[in-house]
């Protein structure tokens, strides 16, 4: 019998538990757009589904009635197993009056194996892998051994677990994992190695507290190699999912709010693991924590790379100038005398911390950088051309990133080469 997963590409027919679905079927299915569920129904008066998706545009009527909504956990089954379905949400549909129709159920995530009556809304453990953060770490799950004769043979080995103790009223570990994939060709066999990062509570949390500390992993390497990275669930527990009454059950998820992981390739750190350690990951989450407001805009901008110069750097401007408010304040000033510094102002503040680590001129560039921000912020100022907004962008950036890795402790005289070797110190220049 075919596993209880859900792979892009995969259709799944089946029947929702606990709704009207006597003379309905549905589907579920993966692609690289994220999971979709479709009902379709014989007639406008048939089982409950018509009643998710038909609006006052559709049956005129003289009281004022909430849009009708799917409910926002299903529970989906078919030969293949149970599956939990949470963040449901309404798609498009069609319908001929009075007759058959199909309407689309916009999922968020599917927990495979989910008993119906369990919540899983809130869980009490999650695995999630982030993007080439066990290279950084450099845990390992295999060693390959050569014998004499020349055999080569790999040998399970797991790195030991890193413990990160407890942030956030969460117990937090990066557990490396080994895996065989289920292989296609009977010829070939997948060795495979990951790191979880599993965070657990005493009590059921929402998905989003125990995503913070993945998604605060995925920050930190961002900021230090300024690369595009992933966060992806992998599993969940719930205390009240128990198999026979046994311990709880880690249950396989898939995600819609997923997007492709980045390909591997060698980066340039200005922060290492080996400089960090446990100490040093605890410290980045209470940084990460203090100065939110500053580091945010700069880390979702990298997902701007297709939008225009000015777009990226009208989000970039504003971490900047959180983190030169933040530093003002931590110095002593009030926060009224610290919301009248300029932009100028607050990016001065941080250069006196960092301004001869920078691999370009700091003498000036306060004032410089200033005038191109206000260039794009204010409509009766002459827009800078793309080149200037471009390479300011990358200042700011590259400032802050900075910033962040002083404060993480790294030398300053090794921070200051990797910053000279860094991609984003070499200029914008016109071909």
């Amino acid at each position: 019998m075919s596993r209880n997963t859900l792979a892009i590409g995969d259709r799944r027919f089946g029947q929702l538990l606990g709704e009207d679905s006597a003379e309905s079927s549905v589907s579920l299915e993966r692609t690289s757009e994220g999971i979709v569920l479709t009902v379709w129904w014989p007639s406008s008066d048939s089982g409950s589904f018509v009643g998710w998706f038909r609006s006052s545009r559709d049956f005129p009527s003289s009281v004022d009635e909430p849009e009708p909504v799917p409910p926002r956990r299903l529970t989906f089954r078919d030969a293949r197993g149970v599956v939990g379905l949470l963040g449901c949400h309404k798609g498009g549909y069609t319908t001929n009056l009075g007759g058959p129709g199909t309407g689309r159920v916009l999922v968020q995530e599917a927990v495979f194996g989910a008993p119906a009556p369990v919540d899983f809304d809130s869980v009490a453990g999650l695995r999630s892998t982030v993007s080439h953060l066990r290279s950084w770490v450099r845990a390992h799950s295999w060693v390959h051994e050569e014998n004499s004769s020349g055999a080569l043979a790999y040998r399970k080995e797991l790195s030991e677990d890193i413990d990160l103790g407890v942030w956030g009223g969460m117990r937090m570990a990066l557990q490396p994992v080994a895996i065989v994939k289920e292989p296609i060709d009977p010829d070939e066999i997948t060795l495979g190695s990951s790191l979880w990062v599993q965070t657990t509570t005493t009590e059921p949390a929402e998905w989003a507290t125990h995503l913070r500390a993945p998604k605060a992993l995925r920050d930190l390497l961002v900021i230090s190699a300024w690369s595009d990275e992933n966060v992806i669930t992998y599993s969940v527990l719930h205390p009240e999912d128990k198999v026979f009454g046994t311990r709880p059950t880690w249950r396989l998820v898939a995600s819609s709010r997923v997007r492709d992981d980045p390909p591997f390739a060698e980066r340039r750190h200005l922060v290492t693991y080996e400089e960090l350690g446990i100490r040093g990951l605890r410290q980045w989450f209470e940084l990460r924590d203090r100065f939110q407001r500053a580091i945010d805009p700069i880390v979702s901008s990298i997902s701007l790379r297709s939008a225009s110069p000015a777009a990226v750097l009208a989000q970039v401007g504003p971490g900047l100038e959180a983190l030169g408010y933040e530093l003002l304040q931590r110095d002593g000033m009030g926060s009224k005398e610290a919301s009248g510094v300029s932009f100028a102002g607050r990016a001065r503040r941080i250069l006196d911390d960092i301004g001869d680590l920078l691999p370009f001129e700091s003498a000036g560039w306060d004032d410089r950088a200033a005038s191109v921000y206000n260039g794009i912020k204010h409509a009766n100022r002459q827009l800078p051309d793309d080149l200037q907004i471009l390479n300011v962008e990358r200042e700011c950036t590259l400032i802050v990133r900075a910033w962040c890795a002083q404060e993480l402790g790294v030398d300053s005289s090794v921070l200051r080469e990797r910053l000279r070797e860094d991609p984003q110190a070499a200029p914008w220049v016109v071909a």
